[in-house]
């Protein structure tokens, strides 16, 4: 018999492209309508990854191993990896979802909890008393420069992100 916890009860906006999924603690998985109803076979459940501070919409499988939402709509194998656009790990729409690789992933990171710059990139540099911005591309870490203050810094981690990592550059100030 299939145990089913009880979920909160969600108010369906009908009148969008999205639909909400209830999951435990209180938490909602958005999706797209077109794949409300196929989703909602399975029981899904909040699981908190408290490396990335953040849930994620997760189902156990028949072999007792949990399967990601945004990995179940992309179909992803075991060797892909998925991101969310967004950083919203429970927004799980198609246009918030892409498959990616392990560098593409690592390059749309949120900024760090013990960043001091408050920029991604951007970190102090006491030798010469500036702020340096530097990327890392393919387990390679390339230096872009020092700058005098952490929001020129920003600017220039943005445009070398944008030239390394393209559409999955992370970017202090977006357009």
């Amino acid at each position: 018999m299939k145990y089913r916890v009880k979920r909160h009860t969600v108010t369906q906006p009908l009148d969008k492209p999205y639909r909400f999924i209830p999951l435990t603690q209180n938490q909602n998985a958005i999706v797209d309508a077109a794949d409300f109803e196929w989703l909602s076979q399975w029981n899904w459940v909040a699981n908190w990854n408290p490396l990335a501070q953040c849930f994620y919409a997760m189902r156990t499988a028949p072999n007792h191993l949990f399967i990601a939402m945004h990995r179940q709509i992309l179909g992803c194998t075991k060797s892909e990896e998925a991101d969310h656009r967004n950083h919203n790990t429970l927004d799980n729409r198609r246009k918030n979802i892409r498959k990616c690789s392990p560098s593409q992933n690592q390059a749309n990171r949120r900024i760090q909890r013990n960043n001091t710059s408050g920029f991604c990139g951007v970190s102090w540099n006491k030798r010469n008393s500036k702020w340096r911005v530097r990327v890392v591309v393919n387990r390679k870490e390339i230096h872009v420069g020092t700058f005098n203050s952490a929001e020129e810094g920003g600017h220039a981690y943005d445009i070398a992100a944008t030239k390394y990592f393209g559409p999955f550059a992370h970017l202090n100030f977006p357009h």
